[in-house]
């Protein structure tokens, strides 16, 4: 779902990454801060620079023109490998296994290849350079973390929003009609969602809509707040922290959605129904109560949706109240894809700096009302109004494939890194109103929002990465089986028990123990 969730954000971040200019700029004519190579001769060398990296994209073509001017800019000789995702993940282990690595390497995420490959010094560490470039020095140590193994830094981590990974919305018109209420806990979500179900919500006269949507696997649950979702929140009799999903408040959202798909506000096929078909049927009506997120918002969903109910609105529920007094939601890991130096670099600096400092300008954040042909920079960036992009009612338009070859950003495929969340104004690239109106509403909610920090995601943890999916597999077989009435809900401790029998001991052991060690403990912001 983390790949679901990224395509509809739109953000390509591939993390096969290109090589830059030691001296580095935010703008095209090198006004540089960041630190040159220390000779004329390192400034004026020309690097041959090679990557491997998975893509969602179409590939590009191999002598594109925003290659080209990457090549000018940066007096570089960059030779990408860009495989589409659905194969990078065999792909990239059997050129691990070769051994002969390019210069940079791309992975979607920190797992147990990841650590595995740190383990035979495959990377080098990059603590030494981080703070000479400001977009890396920007990176909050929470980030850094997730990418540290035995106190050395091996990955540059990319940017994708923190707060706006998916929450819970519901039709707010459909509440309105009720004469109901924003729910502030469970039990009024349940009685909107049978409300919902039960009560013509649309005024159409027809038995026609379900309250709560829900496809296999889970997705997406009914997370309101960090008590309920998966993070390492709750703790045992022994004080360790435990996964969420063998927590108390998860056993709480399980029997929420058991008591809806007794009610029939859940749609009895869920359990085999695809997430992309339960998305499309909110957007058509049927379903009163979905997830969406902020960014990368699909608008023919939102078009379709008012062409179908033009006085449609949509709101996030916000985060209930916990027992413990908190109130607020889970942050995602503020990244998605990483970027790794081949070791055999570690003699050789100025190229280190070269690419770091390639990947810098890349990563430069340019607030939306500068994103146009005035801005040198970014006109460079996207190959040139009306050959890479079009302004259309003063918002930036990508020229498709294949005419989007003519943008550098095709070959570095680095997002922005943000100062925050909030920077991305993402409701100005918006035309749809109720889309607009969504999101600034949203961001606003978001912006006062509280949310809790995942412990888990800053420590490297090789047993739970190595055993992490099959206990997932665990927990989700039971609680579909419970949400669906095949089990009751009295049997959560039989589900604890396999889940500790089948590795999940080990892994809080091994979990906590990393915790300890590096006195990293789950926070508030």
């Amino acid at each position: 779902m983390k790949k679901i969730a990224t395509l509809c954000l739109m953000i390509s971040m591939a993390g096969s990454l290109a090589a830059c200019t030691a001296n580095h700029s935010p703008s095209v004519e090198n006004t540089s801060t960041a630190p040159a190579d220390t000779t004329e001769d390192a400034t004026s060398k020309k690097f041959s620079i090679t990557s491997i990296g998975g893509t969602w994209s179409p590939l590009p073509s191999a002598d594109g023109e925003g290659l080209k001017a990457i090549n000018e800019k940066f007096n570089i000789d960059y030779k990408p490998q860009f495989v589409p995702y659905g194969e990078y993940s065999s792909k990239l282990p059997v050129v691990m296994a070769a051994g002969d690595l390019p210069d940079m390497i791309g992975w979607e995420m920190v797992d147990a290849n990841f650590m595995k490959w740190v383990k035979q010094g495959a990377f080098m560490p990059l603590d030494d350079y981080i703070d000479e470039f400001p977009t890396l020095k920007a990176v909050p140590k929470s980030v850094w973390d997730a990418v540290t193994v035995d106190g050395k830094i091996y990955a540059i981590p990319h940017y994708s929003p923190a707060k706006y990974a998916k929450k819970a919305v519901l039709r707010k018109d459909w509440l309105d009609n009720l004469g109901l209420k924003m729910p502030t806990n469970y039990e009024e979500l349940k009685q909107v969602a049978i409300a919902f179900t039960k009560d013509d919500p649309d005024q159409n006269g027809k038995d026609d809509t379900y309250g709560f949507g829900l496809s296999q696997d889970i997705v997406y649950g009914a997370s309101l707040g960090a008590a309920w979702d998966t993070g390492w929140y709750h703790k045992n009799e022994q004080g360790q922290l435990i996964p969420g999903t063998i927590s108390e408040g998860f056993k709480e959202q399980t029997q929420f959605l058991a008591d809806l798909y007794k009610e029939g506000a859940i749609h009895k096929d869920w359990a085999v129904s695809n997430v992309i078909d339960i998305r499309k049927d909110f957007y058509a009506g049927k379903y009163g109560i979905w997830y969406e997120q902020v960014t990368g918002l699909d608008e023919g969903m939102f078009n379709a949706l008012l062409e179908h109910s033009p006085e449609a609105k949509i709101e996030v529920i916000p985060a209930f109240k916990q027992a413990d007094g908190q109130q607020g939601f889970l942050e995602s890991s503020g990244y998605y894809t990483v970027t790794m130096l081949n070791a055999k670099m570690k003699n050789e600096p100025d190229k280190v700096k070269r690419i770091l400092g390639f990947l810098d300008y890349f990563r430069t954040f340019i607030p939306f009302d500068e994103r146009n042909p005035q801005n040198p920079d970014f006109d460079w960036i996207w190959g040139g109004v009306n050959r890479g992009y079009k302004m259309v009612n003063n918002t930036v338009v990508p020229e498709p494939f294949p005419a989007s070859d003519v943008r550098p950003t095709r070959y570095s495929q680095i997002a922005n890194w943000a100062p925050n969340d909030e920077a991305n104004e993402p409701w100005k690239s918006l035309t749809n109103p109720l889309a607009k109106s969504y999101t600034q509403a949203t961001v606003e909610l978001l912006k006062t929002t509280k949310f809790y920090i995942n412990p888990v995601n800053r420590v490297s943890s090789e047993v739970l990465m190595t055993k992490g999916t099959e206990l997932n597999e665990i927990t989700r077989e039971w609680q579909t089986k419970m949400i669906v009435g095949e089990e009751p809900i009295t049997s959560w401790d039989k589900m604890v028990e396999e889940f500790m029998n089948k590795g999940g001991i080990e892994v809080i052991d091994d979990v906590n123990r990393l915790l300890q060690e590096t006195g990293t403990t789950g926070e508030w912001k």
